[in-house]
């Protein structure tokens, strides 16, 4: 039996590998390749030997798909190839997915490698979130606060939004953990930057705390933007109804 959560975590690697995407279209929407597709366009022979050596080739793309694939095979007898890939890999964002695909075929290996790149304030802040969010997809939460700090007035506001997102929609946080988000999400509401003004009420909705209201209201009375105005009303409407 597939468990929810394993398709879950599938769903969001296709999600945060952007080569994944479909590029051929006609300017309707187009379902995201698969994995298989994806190789089969780069001329890759879809065995496993085939497979294996790709984890070998010049293109980075070819890299990761190749361990995604793998995994998807279940191919549990590729685990030290795909491991040592990602130990040699010096794409950031490709080292993430590969050590991410072996997670998928259980090794607590990869998940230590996803950690790791978390933890690593050296790199890019997109390369450290989506490391997190396989982390979290395995029900592990050693990432929390980095993803937290990411979320600091320190950091760029592209870095705090995508933090936000992250983490008001981590269905497993404990109490403590949720009060932390809160208490990140009220200060951004009146942080300098409109866009966080605006995404930090997306991140109130998500939470769905009523010690929400209070702080918002504030924040509204003070709010001078028409669009930020229309959005902390919305969120105030939504957290005020009964809940279900």
């Amino acid at each position: 039996m597939v468990r929810a959560d394993d398709v879950a975590s599938r769903v969001r690697l296709v999600v945060g590998v952007l080569f994944v995407l479909a590029s051929v279209g006609s300017g309707l929407c187009q379902a995201p390749e698969t994995f298989s597709q994806a190789l089969s366009r780069h001329g890759i022979v879809l065995t496993k030997p085939s497979l294996i050596e790709a984890l070998r080739n010049p293109d980075k793309e070819v890299r990761g798909l190749a361990a995604a694939e793998l995994a998807e095979w279940k191919a549990t007898d590729s685990l030290p190839e795909i491991l040592r890939a990602g130990a040699a890999e010096r794409n950031e964002p490709t080292k993430v997915n590969i050590a991410a695909a072996a997670t998928w075929l259980g090794s607590s290996e990869g998940l230590g490698l996803l950690k790791e790149m978390c933890l690593d304030q050296t790199l890019d802040f997109y390369v450290r979130q989506n490391a997190a969010r396989n982390v979290f997809d395995k029900r592990d939460h050693a990432c929390f606060r980095a993803v937290a700090d990411m979320m600091l007035p320190s950091a760029s506001p592209d870095s705090r939004i995508g933090a936000l997102y992250l983490l008001s929609q981590l269905n497993d946080r404990t109490e403590e953990e949720t009060g932390v988000v809160l208490n990140l999400l009220v200060g951004m509401l009146t942080d300098a930057d409109l866009r966080v003004r605006l995404e930090s009420c997306e991140g109130l909705r998500w939470l769905k705390r009523p010690e929400a209201i209070a702080p918002l209201r504030n924040a509204l009375a003070n709010e001078r933007e028409d669009i930020v105005r229309q959005r902390m009303e919305s969120t105030l409407d939504f957290l005020g109804k009964p809940r279900t």
